[in-house]
This record gives C-alpha cells, structure tokens and sequence, in this order.
C-alpha cells in the first residue's frame, strides 16, 4: 500500500501500524536461543523426564525410565520403572544417595507438567526438604532441553548397540543403562571434551569409583564355573553374552 499510495504514508513508519488480525493468523513461535545459563556447583540444579512406555517390556517388568541429570557435571543417574508413579520413591532414594555419597544438598529440580512430577507426594517432599521444583510452561518442552537431548542421546546410543550386537530388543534396559555408564564416562563438547566424572571429581570426593575394563556390549563372554558348580565331566565354561556393567560389584553382567 505505501508503494501504491505514497502520499497517504507520508511521515508515517511502518512500526506506527499494527494488525491484529495479521498476528492471529500469522503467528509463529520465536526460536529458543541457546541457553548461557550454568550452574557451578553441582547438584545446585537436577534436570528430570520420564520415557515410556516401551513397546516392548524387558523380562523384570520394566517399560518406563526417569533421569536425573546434574546441570554442573552433566552425570546422569537413571532408574527403571515399571510404572510412572514410581518416579516420586525413585526420587527420594536419589536424594538420599545425593546427600550420603557426595554431602550435597539438591536446591532445585526441573521438569515438564507430567502427573508423574506434579503431584500431592512430590509436593510435600519439595516442602519438606526445602527444594524448588521448576516446571516449564505448557507446550514448552524446550524449557526442560537438557534432560529431553539426553533422553534422545541414550535412546540413540542404546538403539546402536542392540543393533550392532544383534542383540534382541527385549533387553533394551541393559542397552540403556550400559548407554549411561558409558556417557558418564566418554568426553562431551559441553564440558570442553572432558568426562561427567571426571568433573564431578573435580567439586566432590568420589566415593569408591569401581573401575572396570570396557567391553564390547553383546560380546561372547565364557563365564568361568567354580570345582563347586560342576562335576568333573561337566564343562569349565559355559557360554554368555555380555550385557552391561554390574551397578553394586566390581564385574560384569552377562
């Protein structure tokens, strides 16, 4: 129009205008920035999700898992769940452990709306223990971007090792946990290429870290049999497949 009729724009800019009829019927969402905020301290700030149901559920039960992620150090702590309102009680055992293990004191966790966080237990607890739970606004799961990229990172990462194992999809629970293990202690771009445990040494004394060799996940593995397991025309060895990393012994799972 201002080109069609200049004279009637004369002195006038376009920011003088407004449309509201353009803003309803054009409205977009702004892109999410990336966010500079990070805490210091770790456990000063935990990001939460739930993922789940699986399609398909593993032997014990399990369809669901919940993360916790530390915003400082970026170590994942994850529990498998054979319902979602599992989530408050895996919460609270988090917590404890939290404050036994590394004498820390969690300040704030962040999560979405779900039932599953938003609830009367999870309030109380909150209240209790003075932590702040932060939620994102609806329709914003970008708010709670940390915890949904590590979901996807340990679902890729899981997904890749039952493929490349041919391994059945049945132990998927193995291929997530052995997916955390292994970030927590591979290099990331956001701690300038240094590991989640390795910067967590760094603020806290660790407890007794059981250091294993890696292997390759869905390996052979020949378990040995003790003089008290067989007779003495039975087999030495008997014949596994290597699975994950045992969470309370210093060995393997097969």
């Amino acid at each position: 129009m201002k080109h069609l009729i200049p004279d009637l724009f004369s002195g006038l800019k376009d920011s003088d205008f407004t449309c509201d009829t353009c803003i309803l019927a054009k409205s977009h969402r702004v892109p999410y920035s990336l966010s500079t905020n990070k805490c210091t301290t770790p456990f000063t700030l935990i990001h939460s999700d739930v993922w789940g149901p699986s399609l398909i559920t593993a032997p014990s039960g399990v369809q669901w898992f919940v993360t916790f992620i530390d915003d400082c150090t970026r170590m994942t702590w994850l529990y498998l769940l054979k319902n979602k309102n599992e989530v408050s009680s895996c919460f609270q055992s988090f917590h404890k452990q939290m404050k036994t293990q590394f004498n820390a004191q969690i300040q704030i966790l962040r999560s979405d709306n779900g039932g599953e966080f938003v609830n009367h237990n999870f309030q109380t607890y909150f209240q209790q223990h003075g932590i702040i739970h932060e939620t994102t606004c609806p329709q914003t799961p970008q708010q709670n971007g940390v915890a949904k990229r590590k979901n996807r990172h340990l679902l890729e990462t899981a997904r890749a090792l039952l493929i490349d194992a041919h391994v059945p999809l049945h132990h998927w629970d193995d291929a997530i946990v052995t997916a955390v293990h292994l970030i927590n202690r591979m290099p990331s771009g956001v701690l300038t290429f240094k590991t989640p445990l390795h910067v967590l040494a760094q603020h806290r004394l660790l407890p007794s870290v059981l250091v294993l060799t890696p292997r390759i996940f869905g390996c052979v593995a020949f378990v040995h049999l003790h003089k008290n397991q067989r007779s003495k025309l039975d087999p030495c060895a008997l014949l596994y497949v290597f699975l994950g990393y045992a969470t309370h012994q210093k060995g393997y799972r097969c």
